[in-house]
């Protein structure tokens, strides 16, 4: 079966792996003990030339005492013998080191003995020429110069020139003939490595390369009937069948797939009796869905426009009814007569509160825009235009915004709602507040224009874009740098103005610079005195 042709591979590639690494392994420790081997001859290779190189300063400085017996010289002398000796005991410690690869026990004793007696035997002679220097030493000191200088030519000859020297020089071209001896077994020992490491990967790779051959013309067949079946079977043509001849994994895994595409397809017959009852029902659900999500639509819309009619439309009375409380009780001495304005405007103030609570009631109820009005025919405009001022003022305290208004001593008479142009004016004054920067001004101004009566409202704040003017008056429309600088705000505050303003039969327009402030200007039918009394 595959699985036992897969898990043959496996295990004669993993061996082929742990053949190589031992080998790897074995080899470089074969290549430190050959790199030993050299160190240790080209070591001792040293030590010769260094004693060669000690044994004839010392001479040197002995013969230098002969001819000039200063205590300079005699400094000297001791100083090489102690160079010397000291080479010596180098070579002693080196003649004993037991790390030679492939080297029995019996051979290693042997090289041991054979180096401990060389460097006896070099010991020995430069002891017996110390002697024949001590007898030098003594002659000259006896007085009998010339016969120091003819014994110490005589053994400066025969026993350093012809004894020592071809000693040493043996000694340094056996040491130099195993250093290069061993350079050369560890150059040959690499190569062998490698040739054994290329072997090893080559019939490897080949076997690798044969056996993933097999591997792969023995299973390519099965993988593509399999992948064939499984492409049309997930193409939904659940009634094609895999055929596989093997008796292997893949003939398996074959039967299995037509098992489930047969379940596949009982289940999909069954889903698709229960599709035809479940769109029935789904189309006789939908009407009544879609119907009952409009009436909720409705009155959601409603709902959300009613809250929204109400956060606006309160808030701006109650801000102004609290700080007309608040900055009474700040007071202080105050006489009755100052109490009693305070609470005539904070009834006011409550009249039109509760005027606004009435209209958002009705409108709740009878599910139209439509405002009530209740018409004087004889409002003093400049006498609302102050008392509606002064109570604002108290919003614009608390941004530290000042408030100045500019309107005729004399009373300008209109036709008009008194609640709906208060509002008019709480909408124009709130906006102004809310963005208007800390120690910014608002103007109020009121004019006369031959039959009408103008009034404006002028602040310093952000100002609306001169693309957005257009829109300004559209219901739950903000400009972008309003909603940047005030995250609350409905956008219903100046489509209701215009609406006040279209019931009394004027009008109302807006003149901006974004970042420079903007100018807001309503303007009535002006009531005349001849007019007034014909009306009358």
């Amino acid at each position: 079966m595959f699985r036992f042709r897969l898990a043959f591979v496996i295990v004669v590639s993993f061996g082929f792996v742990l053949f190589l690494g031992i080998a790897l392994y074995w080899s470089s420790n074969q290549v430190a003990l050959y790199v030993q081997r050299s160190q240790i001859a080209y070591e001792r290779l040293d030590h010769y030339e260094r004693l060669s190189q000690e044994a004839y300063r010392h001479f040197k400085q002995r013969m230098d005492r002969l001819m000039t017996a200063t205590p300079m010289a005699k400094a000297g002398v001791e100083l090489s013998r102690d160079g010397l000796y000291d080479a010596i005991q180098k070579l002693r410690e080196t003649a004993v080191i037991v790390s030679i690869p492939e080297t029995d026990n019996a051979q290693l004793q042997n090289n041991q003995l054979a180096e401990l007696e060389r460097v006896a035997r070099f010991s020995a002679f430069l002891d017996a020429i110390e002697y024949r220097f001590d007898e030098v030493e003594q002659l000259r000191q006896q007085g009998q110069y010339d016969a120091a200088v003819q014994v110490l030519t005589k053994f400066s000859k025969e026993e350093i020139d012809e004894k020592f020297q071809p000693l040493i020089d043996d000694a340094i071209n056996a040491e130099r003939e195993k250093a290069t001896k061993a350079k050369q077994e560890l150059e040959d020992w690499i190569a062998r490595s490698r040739w054994i490491a290329i072997l090893a990967s080559l019939t490897a790779a080949v076997f690798s390369l044969i056996s993933g051959f097999l591997l792969l013309r023995g299973i390519r067949k099965p993988i593509e009937v399999l992948m064939k079946g499984t492409t049309e079977i997930a193409s939904g043509h659940l009634d094609y069948r895999i055929t596989l001849d093997t008796r292997d994994e893949f003939a398996y895994l074959g039967s299995h797939f037509n098992q489930m595409a047969q379940e596949l397809q009982l289940q999909q017959d069954k889903l698709r009796e229960g599709r035809v009852v479940l769109e029935k029902r789904v189309v006789e659900r939908t009407f009544e869905l879609h119907r009952l999500n409009e009436e909720l639509s409705h009155m959601d819309n409603t709902r959300r426009e009613f809250l929204a009619d109400i956060s606006h439309e309160l808030r701006t009375p109650i801000t102004v009814i609290r700080g007309e409380a608040e900055v009474t009780l700040r007071g202080r001495n105050r006489d009755a007569e100052e109490y009693k304005d305070t609470l005539e405007r904070i009834v006011e103030l409550s009249m039109q509160l509760g005027k606004y609570v009435n209209d958002l009631l009705f409108l709740a109820r009878t599910e139209t825009t439509n405002l009530q009005f209740e018409w004087d025919d004889n409002l003093d405009l400049t006498e609302l235009l102050t008392s509606t001022v002064e109570n604002f003022q108290v919003m614009a305290e608390e941004n530290a915004i000042s408030v100045s208004l500019d309107a005729p001593a004399e009373p300008v008479w209109v036709r008009g709602d008194k609640q709906r142009l208060r509002q008019l004016l709480f909408i124009l004054g709130n906006n102004a507040c809310q963005y208007s920067k800390p120690g910014g001004h608002i103007t109020v101004t009121l004019w006369i224009d031959e039959h009408e009566v103008n009034f404006s409202l002028a602040d310093q704040g952000i100002g609306i874009p001169a693309e957005d003017l257009e829109r300004i008056f559209d219901r739950q429309f903000r400009s972008q740098n309003a909603q940047i600088s005030r995250e609350e705000g409905r956008g219903l505050g100046l489509p209701m103005a215009k609406s006040i303003m279209k019931a009394h039969g004027g009008r109302i327009a807006v003149t901006s610079i974004e970042n420079g402030g903007s100018t807001f200007t309503a303007t009535l039918p002006l009531i005349l005195e001849g007019q007034d009394e014909a009306d009358k």
